[in-house]
């Protein structure tokens, strides 16, 4: 793995933190795309939005992790702080939603409406920031000896004494690919405002499920399952009732 991009002088460029920043310019310029294409004209606006709701997405995805390695946190506070590492995805979800219900009624936008263009952004930027964890070797799965299984430097996160492990990362990685994809083709054929929002969260709460059968890193449980597998049924429960109760009244509205 390359967990170092490149050196520049005292500079050093951390190939996860690159992938990340891709993320978030492809997210960045698809959600301008998509603003454009559904009427959202003023652009300082929607930047403003997008700015502040990313901003709350990463500061509620170390609080996540602080949570979920609250022991941790109380041993070496710092380090989890500081580290380059340490997020939790979900966390990140539920902050930038609620930034973004707040900024949108602020700016007297559509919170639904604008919801929808995030989540066609958002599962692109998380493909590219999971590249990223396969490089910086976090996130990674359970010892394997299949083909498939990667074997990570001593250095690494993913060092299993030597052992091979399933990159899922990289599986994950284009599960979200094809999600982005899937919202793509969806979006012209939207009947209500959050009618994407709901079928990404559908679709990322089963994925996210699924892959954490295969995740070997530590990371909170509860009896059998992990956190984010408990956070994954409770989306996936509250968005199919979510899209039967908006579906219902968008064909009220339309009666």
């Amino acid at each position: 793995m390359h967990p170092i991009l490149f050196e520049l002088g005292p500079i050093t460029i951390y190939t996860y933190g690159f992938f990340v920043f891709l993320g978030v310019i492809f997210g960045y310029y698809i959600c301008l795309k998509e603003a454009k294409r559904s009427n959202f004209s003023d652009t300082r606006i929607v930047s403003d939005i997008i700015f502040w709701a990313l901003v709350f997405a990463f500061l509620g995805a170390r609080v996540f992790y602080i949570l979920i390695e609250f022991k941790s946190f109380l041993n070496d506070p710092w380090s989890i702080i500081t580290s380059r590492s340490g997020f939790v995805f979900y966390g990140g979800v539920i902050f930038g939603l609620g930034a973004l219900y707040y900024l949108t009624r602020k700016h007297g936008v559509k919170f639904l409406a604008f919801a929808d263009i995030v989540s066609i952004a958002t599962p692109l930027a998380h493909a590219f920031g999971r590249i990223g964890c396969f490089f910086y070797g976090c996130c990674y799965g359970k010892p394997t000896d299949s083909f498939i299984g990667v074997v990570f430097p001593v250095d690494s996160p993913a060092y299993c004494l030597g052992r091979k492990v399933i990159p899922t990362q990289l599986i994950e990685s284009f599960l979200l690919f094809v999600i982005f994809f899937i919202m793509l083709a969806l979006r012209k054929r939207k009947k209500f405002d959050g009618q994407l929002m709901i079928v990404y969260l559908i679709l990322y709460g089963i994925t996210r499920f699924a892959v954490e059968f295969l995740r070997g890193d530590p990371r909170g449980n509860f009896f059998f399952l992990s956190t984010s597998q408990i956070i994954s049924i409770i989306i996936v429960i509250v968005s199919i009732f979510s899209f039967r109760f908006l579906a219902k009244g968008a064909i009220k509205t339309q009666k």
